[in-house]
């Protein structure tokens, strides 16, 4: 877990979120009180093919003390519904398969599940979180290799040697501390849903294997890539061995923040690549297991760097898909950077709820918007933090010290143990209870609004062609509106807080337009591969980098690995006599510091995100240039979340701006020529992270040719039968235009913008989104 989530979301409240209602045993899914209670248990609804004649409803209401109970069924009608707000489900528009909800069994979970709890209430609390009728039903398990900020008596790896050794053949090797009782609570949870999957994180390698020599700080030693890949055979042909497969593992969890007090490893992204490049990856496919490999492991601010690793076939060859975590940045990032790799699936693998969210409602509240928005944007997998956790948020190793688990375990008055719900297992309950492994998202429009809000909501088609509409009103009143499926539609509210789950059958008698939905698809198709989906809204177009031609703005993405090249090279303009102004600076990094040559050194506001923040730079007399380049690598979380740039001769008026968009680590802006004296670059999104600059750079053509082929007499690029193109309009009349590389080399081709035409690089696997719109 990064350490940055609580200082950044405000006061830290201390004490645990328990929750413990009474339900009327007749209509709960699930029931709250004693850890021995497995709970009435209901099936979910799901009614015969053809018309369906009700709607199930399940709902967990905080202010109300209703946790995951059954209501009353609704019904549906035909027709057009009345006006008012509408979700409007299609299921004849599929997107990713669902491979799990679920949290981790971290050394400090699995202790007080497995060791503290005697025999009959440790049962009850295993089926009330994997059991299908009587529990939850989770169905995907991350599991730290190693110990993490949670574990019962500190640091620990499966090859630890004493300070100043090292057992490179790995002699040492052994999981036996997991045999204790690690491996047995995930054996009984694969007993209970059989279809569980794994995966598994370390947070850092054996300490010898490390600059450190520590599994605390450091990074890895270059000796010491080939046996860390070996641990990490070892380490799942031990688990199987066990009777505990694993499906997945990283290379390391939150490679980008190395703590001080827990384990933790720098693992930046060229030495990600490398590491899977040349020796995770072939190690793995030697042991014959069909274990794969997802990368990065961590926030949602920095998508250049699971990209990175997808640009370099022969990295992406051994990559299955990105690991995110929800510590930092926006849940957006899956959807664009699903759009810019459409072949790589987005996994959602780590998200801890925290006493620093408030009362119980605002941690229902947190877990909920997950819950509906990380699917949404692509996700396969949505995992919250530690399973179990006892009265005082532990046993801690280091790290969090406030943070919820998915159970509670403490000491009744008798001194003997027991077990509760917190929000965290009914928010999961939502989704895993209804939405089994192998199910897909279908189609559902955008949020609702309110009367003070918005209905969140997201939809599901099961294997067994059941559906299931997970919504969650996070407004401060009741929001009534209607869901429209076809020619059907039923009535419903949600309390102010509260979410709910509907379930129906049948089959679905019309399809539904984009006006209806908010979304264009675009969709590529190859003989003998799964279609791929591009999938746009008016939101992500706007993240779009977007520069004015004509009277018109012209978006493009850039993938990590793309480029587009002028057919005239561009080059930085000297620095002399400039001067930097900011809006707001920090003490320590004053607005200089963005145009002094150093990297290492930087601006930064002093405060978070917040739009309207503005950078400037004084060229000292008026210039013709072309290019913008913003630099943020040395501090990769603190990017412009979305960025205007404008120009102007006298420093007083600036008109329109030149070009927009969406931020990124290392900003490229490019726009036709344009003249004047004075650049700025206005920050519109908003973060918790500090805006910083590193170095920021200003570029004029220089006069020579690039060699991009697109110049002069120069020819075009070769017809290629691996470059697939589509086009599409979207309701609001902007045009697309979007290109996938389904070749394993990089693919060229030509773009025009107001008489120039450039050259743009297209990475094999990814795909390039060009729009124009008014």
């Amino acid at each position: 877990m990064s350490a940055r989530l609580p200082r950044r979301l405000g006061a830290v409240v201390l004490g645990a979120l328990l929750l413990t209602a009474s339900l009327s045993p007749a209509r709960a899914a699930v029931t709250t009180g004693a850890g021995n209670d497995t709970g009435a248990g209901v099936d979910a609804a799901r009614p015969p093919g053809g018309a369906p004649a009700v709607v199930g409803s399940w709902l967990t209401d905080p202010a109300r003390k209703v946790y995951l109970t059954q209501q009353p069924n609704l019904h549906w009608r035909r027709g057009t519904p009345p006006a008012g707000t509408a979700i409007t489900v299609d299921e004849s528009r599929k997107y990713q398969s669902m491979e799990g909800f679920g949290a981790s069994f971290t050394d400090s979970s699995a202790w007080l599940v497995g060791t503290r709890l005697d025999r009959g209430r440790r049962a009850a609390a295993m089926q009330a979180l994997f059991g299908q009728r009587d529990g939850i039903g989770l169905s995907f398990v991350r599991q730290p290799m190693g110990a993490s900020d949670f574990a019962v008596n500190g640091n620990y790896s499966y090859d630890d040697m004493p300070a100043g050794q090292t057992d490179p053949t790995l002699a040492h090797f052994s999981v036996d501390h997991d045999r204790a009782y690690v491996i047995p609570v995930l054996r009984d949870a694969l007993r209970i849903n059989p279809k569980l999957t794994l995966m598994a994180s370390p947070w850092s390698p054996p300490g010898w294997m490390k600059t450190s020599d520590s599994m605390v700080g450091g990074t890895l030693r270059p000796e010491a890539y080939q046996p860390l890949a070996d641990y990490f055979a070892k380490f799942v042909r031990a688990y199987a061995d066990a009777g505990v497969p694993i499906s997945y593992v990283t290379p390391n969890n939150e490679p980008l923040y190395v703590p001080g007090g827990y384990p933790g490893l720098d693992l930046g992204a060229d030495k990600e690549a490398t590491f899977i490049r040349d020796h995770l990856g072939p190690t793995l496919r030697k042991t014959g297991l069909p274990t794969r490999i997802l990368g990065y492991d961590h926030n949602w601010d920095v998508v250049s760097y699971p990209e990175s690793l997808y640009a370099d076939p022969s990295t992406s060859r051994y990559v299955a898909g990105t690991a995110w975590h929800c510590y930092a940045g926006d849940v957006r990032a899956q959807s664009l950077s699903h759009n810019n790799y459409p072949g790589k699936p987005a996994f959602h693998t780590e998200c801890s709820g925290g006493t620093w969210e408030g009362d119980d409602a605002a941690g229902f509240a947190g877990a909920m918007t997950l819950l509906v928005n990380a699917p949404r944007e692509w996700a396969k997998t949505v995992v919250r933090w530690n399973m179990a956790l006892d009265g005082d948020n532990g046993p801690t190793n280091g790290g969090c010290l406030t943070c919820r688990g998915v159970l509670k375990v403490t000491k009744d008055a008798d001194g003997r143990w027991s077990w509760s719900r917190t929000v965290d297992y009914y928010a999961l309950g939502h989704a895993s209870k209804f939405v089994r492994p192998g199910a897909r998202r279908i189609a559902s429009s955008a949020p609702a609004a309110g009367s003070d809000g918005a209905v969140q909501n997201v939809a599901f088609v099961n294997p067994d062609g059941s559906k299931a509409l997970i919504a969650f009103n996070p407004g401060k009143s009741a929001a009534t509106f209607q869901v429209r499926w076809g020619h059907r539609w039923f009535d419903a509210t949600l309390p102010a807080g509260s979410a709910a789950t509907y379930t129906w059958g049948g089959t679905q008698d019309a399809a539904a337009g984009d006006a209806a939905l908010g979304t264009t698809d675009v969709h590529f198709t190859e003989p003998g591969k799964a279609p791929l989906t591009v999938s746009w809204d008016a939101d992500l177009l706007s993240r779009l980098n977007q520069v004015r031609v004509d009277g018109s703005w012209v978006g493009y993405s850039l993938p990590t690995g793309a480029s587009l090249q002028a057919p005239v090279e561009s080059a930085p303009l000297p620095r002399t006599n400039w001067t930097a102004t900011a809006s707001a600076s920090s003490p320590d990094d004053p607005p200089g510091q963005a145009i002094d040559g150093n990297p290492a050194t930087r601006w930064s506001t002093g405060h978070g995100m917040t739009p309207g923040d503005w950078f400037q730079v004084d060229l000292g007399a008026s210039r013709t240039f072309d290019e913008l380049r913003l630099d943020t690598s040395a501090s990769p979380g603190d990017f412009a979340r979305g960025y205007e740039v404008y120009v102007s001769e006298d420093g007083k008026t600036w008109g329109e701006p030149v070009a927009r968009g969406g931020g990124a680590t290392q900003l490229r802006v490019l726009f036709p020529p344009v003249t004047g004296r004075y650049v700025r670059v206005v920050n519109t999104g908003s973060s918790g992270s500090w805006w910083s600059i590193h170095e920021l750079d200003v570029l004029a053509p220089s006069g020579s040719g690039s060699g991009s082929g697109s110049a002069g007499d120069e020819q075009p690029p070769a017809a290629n039968a691996d470059l697939l193109r589509r086009t599409a309009t979207t309701p609001d009349g902007t045009a697309l235009e979007v290109y996938y590389n389904a070749g394993d080399q990089a693919a060229t081709f030509d773009v025009s913008w107001a008489g120039t035409t450039y050259r743009y690089r297209l990475p094999a696997g990814a795909s390039a989104t060009f729009t124009r719109s008014d």
